[in-house]
């Protein structure tokens, strides 16, 4: 118990003060938007307050820590479709070991939209408007039975209208503790490392401190229910909160809501699971109040 009580301090500790150190250098100026895509349809359909949650394959984006206790060999695969045309793609694995750790690796790719340029004569030019390429590699380690801890590091690429390029460096860490069978909190701090610069001009990346928990109703051998809250800090703005219900029935098929406060455009979330023998497709619908609403299918593999 004082090993519990020790970690969650220090990481506490390092966490603000670094988060700290980056709001009071940067408020405001992030680059790198695509480290803040939520990744995984079923994340998304519980308003991303999955912290705590992250039992799949996207525990490589949501807390590195949680990959300790994702059993076997898992692959997740997801598409959105959104605003101005834009595109998101992610594909996440882990791997447990026999000696309690897990390995993860992921990839990302954003395009945000077409963009026609005018050309010195007079010609125009359809250029992709953003491409953004995220690249990770982790590691977790299951210290103790009910506690877990990670470390991952990213690379960034970033290209504007195909023309201007930047990279930076990145890194994430978490740890998710079991209190019983049914309670978990996890806290994580992503996104510590170097700007994204292009040419002369950088930006800070978006650094992020995420704290969860959920709690688990098994209300009968057909019906569960999960819950759960997150609270979200980065150095854009200030703490915004998350809650998440998903309901499994007979093990087969979810439905799944979220809401998400703080933010001027997102809001409510939902979405759909159907799950057979080692497959598991989700759905999940975001609405961004008029202007438009986001979609992401997610197909994830248990081996």
């Amino acid at each position: 118990m004082k090993l519990i009580n020790s970690a969650i301090i220090v990481f506490l500790a390092v966490s603000l003060g670094v988060l700290g150190i980056d709001s009071s250098q940067a408020a405001g100026t992030s680059g790198a938007l695509v480290l803040k895509q939520a990744v995984g349809a079923r994340a998304q359909g519980m308003g991303e307050a999955f912290t705590s949650v992250a039992d799949d394959a996207t525990s490589v984006y949501w807390n590195v820590g949680a990959m300790s206790q994702v059993p076997g060999t898992q692959v997740n695969v997801s598409y959105l479709t959104g605003l101005l045309d834009s595109s998101y793609g992610q594909v996440m694995f882990t791997n447990r070991f026999d000696n309690n750790s897990t390995l993860g690796v992921g990839f990302v790719l954003f395009q945000g939209g077409i963009l026609q340029l005018d050309q010195a004569d007079g010609s125009t030019r359809e250029v992709i408007a953003q491409t953004d390429l995220v690249g990770q590699v982790a590691y977790a380690v299951q210290i103790m039975p009910n506690l877990g801890v990670g470390l991952g590091v990213k690379v960034i690429d970033s290209t504007l209208i195909e023309e201007y390029t930047a990279w930076a460096l990145a890194g994430d860490l978490g740890m998710k503790l079991l209190l019983s069978d049914q309670l978990a909190v996890g806290l994580t701090i992503q996104n510590v490392g170097t700007e994204l610069k292009f040419i002369n001009d950088g930006d800070s990346l978006p650094l992020t401190l995420r704290v969860g928990g959920s709690y688990q109703l098994h209300i009968d051998k057909d019906h569960n229910t999960l819950l759960a809250l997150d609270l979200i800090k980065d150095n854009d703005q200030d703490f915004t909160i998350h809650t998440g219900a998903e309901h499994w029935y007979a093990k087969t098929l979810a439905v799944r809501l979220g809401y998400k406060a703080g933010y001027e455009l997102e809001s409510l979330t939902a979405g759909l699971g159907v799950r057979w023998q080692m497959l598991q497709i989700d759905y999940a619908f975001g609405l961004v109040q008029e202007l438009n609403q986001a979609h992401k299918v997610s197909l994830s593999i248990r081996l």
